[in-house]
């Protein structure tokens, strides 16, 4: 809901400023995190070829790339974040990002790690991190990871939805289901945390499937 109230904030404010770029990243943003993916590249590209040398938003950009799995835009990006500035956190993030499609998943945290030096407190980098550590099957560092995320920001429902994911990996329902209702906590409407919690209560440690018949009901809704 907030999300959805800030985008049409920010609709508003680019009628008011058009060539704002500020306004532009962070309606492409806000589109990002309602999962209007094809809404949110269209308004990164015009970002991007407005201001090709700003890095800043790029990194959420390139996942957007990663998850419609667009190897040769996310080569470019990365390429050109190189060139425009190798330095910066959002930089090594998307070279990150890169290496992780490529399943190259060591070269991936190499450059997560790069991003944490710059910044510790780059939550993206931690989260994305994690990632990398459940595909390279090391449960433990994934959630140490992943609890750095929420330590910077509670309200980061990636974070959590991947310590719920990690958890119920390693056969511990319970504890998956904790941290798949803190996803739910932020993210009422998205059903992969509901379906996610139905999965665990259909566990053979649990099998309470009244329970997870609930959570994928409310996954319908």
């Amino acid at each position: 809901q907030e999300n959805e109230q800030g985008l049409k904030e920010y609709v508003k404010l680019q009628k008011m400023f058009p060539k704002s770029e500020y306004v532009l990243a962070q309606a492409a943003t806000a589109h990002y995190n309602l999962r209007q993916f094809n809404e949110a590249q269209s308004l990164f590209e015009h970002l991007h070829s407005t201001s090709p040398h700003r890095i800043e938003g790029m990194d959420t950009y390139s996942n957007i790339l990663y998850v419609k799995e667009s190897y040769a835009a996310l080569s470019h990006l990365a390429h050109h974040a190189i060139v425009t500035d190798k330095y910066k956190p959002e930089t090594c993030c998307i070279v990150g990002n890169y290496y992780s499609l490529r399943t190259q998943h060591e070269k991936a945290v190499v450059y997560f790690r790069r991003a944490l030096k710059l910044n510790r407190n780059y939550l993206s980098a931690w989260t994305l991190m994690g990632h990398e550590f459940v595909e390279m099957k090391n449960p433990e560092a994934a959630i140490e990871a992943y609890r750095m995320a929420v330590d910077i920001n509670p309200r980061d429902y990636r974070a959590w939805y991947g310590l719920g994911q990690t958890y119920e990996v390693l056969r511990l329902p319970y504890y998956a289901l904790y941290y798949f209702r803190q996803a739910t906590k932020l993210r009422p409407n998205d059903a992969r945390f509901w379906c996610a919690m139905g999965q665990c209560y259909e566990s053979e440690e649990l099998n309470m499937l009244e329970a997870a018949l609930q959570c994928y009901q409310h996954a319908e809704r």
